[in-house]
């Protein structure tokens, strides 16, 4: 089981942390967080930690894609460019 920490929704609230310091957006992280920046409204936090969770969510899709093993048919072999066995050094 994976950690909470490692959800899909913690990143993108991550995300959101990072969103918001770049755009200068005070959510009000933690008790002692004196940053002082604009307060955002309801629907600024919500469409952009929707935002957020969509870019997560299709970069863990497209990582998926791109694994040769998690793609639909792996027998279990690895497909290796042959330049890249000839530029090997030998055993």
């Amino acid at each position: 089981m994976a950690h909470v920490s490692d959800s899909i929704e913690a990143v993108a609230y991550a995300l959101l942390e990072r969103v918001s310091y770049a755009e200068n957006k005070d959510i009000g992280i933690g008790p002692t967080d004196t940053r002082g920046g604009q307060r955002p409204d309801r629907h600024w936090i919500l469409s952009t930690y929707a935002e957020c969770l969509r870019t997560v969510r299709t970069a863990q899709a497209s990582a998926a894609r791109d694994d040769t093993e998690a793609r639909e048919g792996y027998a279990g072999f690895r497909e290796v460019p042959r330049e890249a066995i000839l530029a090997s050094a030998p055993i």
